[in-house]
């Protein structure tokens, strides 16, 4: 994942310009994501367990997303319970980590939480697009709007997060080798996020660049 991950950063930090605010906060997502897979991978190797610093990766990401939804739904009311949800979470994250199941072991509870919030945001930002009059007024088809393309690369691979999140200690706590088939359906939408990814920041170049 960090060689695909490094790949599509380079052209996002080359024509960051183009990219609007709530772009930029998609553009930070791509910057975490870099900083921790290198990570994980080093303290992988050096440690033999890295699930300490995915957590820590799971919830500075959901912070960094829930300010994308933030500014990208319009709905004021949704923009205040994006904003107060992160109170919850925030306190999950540690209640996790510190008590419910460790800190040196997967977080499965607040990772599908996490997963279960995004994914949320996506729908509805989904549903906003669909009913949104002054793209209609505009005749401005949604498959041209760079955000459209940066949910949806989310969306994908929080479906399969949400899955692995949801069964991942379970699967390893009864030996299931279905464990091991997670990471390379992560793997893929993850290689299927980029893509879309980059899709984004070329209808971006093309409506401000």
């Amino acid at each position: 994942m960090l060689g695909i991950e490094c790949l599509i950063l380079i052209p996002f930090t080359l024509h960051r310009r183009v990219l609007d605010k709530a772009g930029q906060w998609a553009y930070y997502y791509l910057i975490s994501s870099v900083i921790f897979a290198a990570g994980s991978a080093l303290l992988a190797k050096l440690f033999h367990n890295n699930l300490w610093f995915l957590s820590i990766m799971h919830f500075v990401q959901f912070i960094i997303l829930s300010k994308y939804y933030q500014l990208i739904i319009k709905s004021p009311l949704l923009k205040k319970v994006i904003k107060i949800l992160l109170v919850p979470v925030v306190i999950i994250f540690f209640l996790d980590i510190l008590k419910l199941e460790g800190i040196m072991t997967y977080n499965s509870i607040f990772a599908t939480i996490r997963a279960s919030l995004l994914l949320c945001y996506g729908i509805i930002f989904f549903i906003q697009l669909l009913f949104d009059e002054d793209l209609v007024r505009e005749a401005i088809f949604i498959n041209i709007l760079p955000d459209f393309w940066f949910n949806a690369g989310l969306f994908i691979f929080f479906s399969c997060s949400f899955f692995q999140a949801l069964t991942y200690n379970f699967f390893l706590r009864h030996s299931i080798p279905n464990v091991y088939i997670m990471p390379y359906l992560i793997f893929i939408s993850g290689i299927i996020e980029g893509i879309l990814f980059y899709i984004g920041l070329l209808k971006a170049k093309r409506q401000y660049g």
